[in-house]
């Protein structure tokens, strides 16, 4: 799950319960964090995440090294 699919599945369960003041309150956040988060001001931490069922996850990938630039010389 991106962040934006999360931002979504956050915006659907504050309409569920009625806006995010509603959500906010139900969870025991702040509404000025649940909209600093909706707003990307802020990323969602783990009362958020928690609250919605998500683990963040960090992951690895490898890039590939550029090719050596030829030099002209023979």
């Amino acid at each position: 799950m991106e962040l934006d699919q999360l931002l979504d599945l956050l915006r659907s369960e504050c309409a569920k319960a009625g806006g995010q003041a509603a959500w906010a309150a139900k969870n025991a956040l702040s509404p000025p964090y649940v909209s600093d988060v909706l707003n990307r001001r802020r990323e969602p931490g783990a009362s958020i995440l928690k609250a919605l069922g998500v683990a963040k996850v960090v992951a690895y990938r490898r890039i590939p090294k550029p090719s050596p630039k030829p030099t002209g010389k023979v």
